[in-house]
């Protein structure tokens, strides 16, 4: 039997991905840190090694003996005092990933992206795979750095490794649990957090779609090649976004169009007071609001066709995050 390793796996994405492994009948060995929440993985007949990405030799040793290796670990964070970490971890631990994965002659890696890694087309039209990072001058630290990332992994596909990258969109479902910023949305919309919305938009996911996606990205993925993973059709504004959130919380939806400036006037000021005085996380950032803006389209097509991605409508995907959120005692 392979033995399969999962970076990240008590995280959102890595723990939907390990529990699909398992129900496979894969062993998984798994990384986590002393620190590490395990909510999402307790229970589960793992075999776990204490290592930290940022940790190489660690992350050496904790891959000796497997044959395929998901490298889902990674910091999404659109606000942070210290944006230098999320260099340290998304793009230098990937680094530390997959350099191990070379040493030790794994089969295949699968690496986890983001969207966010993708350019924007001048005609407007979804960015593809081949569509290139073009949005330096946004300066948004996580989409950079995810961009970054992706350089390491073709860097080392060129030098041999077997690797295959993925691109989730803005994934919801459960197991959110920190949250991440797409639960923190849904969870302040419904609370009445957020009053207005504002002209933008975004391809939405579903978590456990993801999860099938890095798995037949492992069976059917080109190496060397990227995947968008997404449902075809679920793009969606900010304002319809919010609704179909409240509507399935049994709530208002903001009412309030703000245009795009002053939403970026007042995410650069409840963000500077985050900075200087309550050093905790705005309900909106600059990053968001520019990320957001762009309303950046994303073509699916390549994953739905080559790997059978699965396509999960967009109002089924939001009201199990409601559900789950709801059940778990989060609101």
């Amino acid at each position: 039997m392979k033995k399969i390793l999962v970076t990240g796996a008590t995280g959102f994405v890595g723990s939907a991905l390990v529990k699909k492994l398992l129900a496979q009948g894969h062993a998984v060995r798994i990384t986590v840190r002393q620190e590490s929440n395990r909510s999402n993985i307790k229970g589960l007949p793992l075999e776990e090694v204490q290592a930290d990405i940022t940790e190489p030799e660690k992350i050496k040793n904790a891959m000796e003996g497997c044959s395929q290796v998901y490298h889902v670990a990674g910091l999404y964070r659109t606000w942070m005092r210290d944006y230098d970490l999320l260099r340290k971890i998304n793009v230098e631990g990937t680094r530390n990933v997959l350099e191990a994965a070379m040493k030790t002659g794994v089969e295949k890696v699968v690496h986890t992206s983001s969207i966010a890694a993708l350019g924007v087309r001048d005609d407007g039209k979804p960015s593809d795979e081949n569509v290139p990072f073009n949005l330096y001058h946004l300066n948004v630290p996580y989409e950079v750095s995810k961009y970054e990332s992706e350089k390491v992994a073709f860097e080392c596909s060129r030098r041999g490794l077997p690797v295959v990258v993925v691109r989730p969109a803005l994934v919801m479902g459960e197991g959110d649990i920190y949250p991440t910023p797409s639960g923190k949305m849904v969870l302040d919309v419904i609370a009445g957090r957020m009053p207005s919305y504002f002209d933008g938009g975004i391809d939405v996911v579903d978590v456990d779609d993801v999860a099938e996606g890095h798995v037949l990205a492992m069976e059917k993925g080109k190496e060397g090649e990227s995947y968008n993973l997404g449902t075809i059709g679920n793009f969606v504004t900010m304002r319809d976004l919010f609704t179909v959130i409240a509507e399935a919380g049994g709530v208002k939806p903001p009412r309030f169009a703000v245009p795009r400036f002053l939403a970026l006037a007042w995410a650069y000021a409840i963000t500077a007071v985050a900075d200087a005085i309550t050093h905790r996380e705005p309900v909106a950032t600059p990053s968001n609001i520019k990320s957001l803006g762009m309303k950046k389209r994303v073509d699916f097509s390549r994953a739905r066709s080559e790997l059978g991605l699965p396509q999960t409508p967009l109002q089924q995907i939001v009201e199990k995050t409601v559900r789950w959120y709801t059940k778990e005692g989060y609101m």
